[in-house]
């Protein structure tokens, strides 16, 4: 994957890139700083502003000065779009997407943005359904 990029595989690319994929919804970047410890947080920030100007991850959300990512499917550098919004759980504090319905993709798409961020605050679904 990182190679599609024209990255090198570096271990903490490879751990950045292992940990957003296998996590359901957005990670902080003071989550990632925990999962990664044995890593320097400056080369932990390098990685993710890589990462974003690639098209491999996303900010989600930034709140209280820490930013959330997630990892994208079928971006690229040309190509990096989200229609979406991020849902930051009031309950368990887990940041996820949620679709956004097709009128309301139209009406975007129809307007000259270069960035576009959608955010809501409310219970997720995990938590919804518990």
């Amino acid at each position: 994957t990182l190679k599609h990029f024209k990255l090198r595989n570096t271990k903490i690319r490879v751990a950045v890139l292992e940990a957003l994929t296998e996590s359901s919804g957005a990670v902080s970047y003071g989550s990632l700083q925990r999962m990664l410890s044995q890593y320097d947080r400056t080369t932990l920030y390098r990685t993710l502003l890589i990462f974003n100007e690639k098209g491999l991850i996303h900010k989600a959300y930034e709140e209280n000065g820490d930013s959330y990512y997630a990892r994208c499917f079928g971006c690229s550098v040309s190509a990096h779009s989200h229609e979406h919004l991020h849902l930051k759980c009031s309950s368990c504090g887990g940041v996820e997407c949620v679709e956004i319905s097709d009128q309301l993709k139209s009406s975007l798409s129809q307007l000259p943005f270069q960035e576009i961020n959608i955010s809501a605050k409310g219970a997720c679904s995990a938590c919804v359904s518990a």
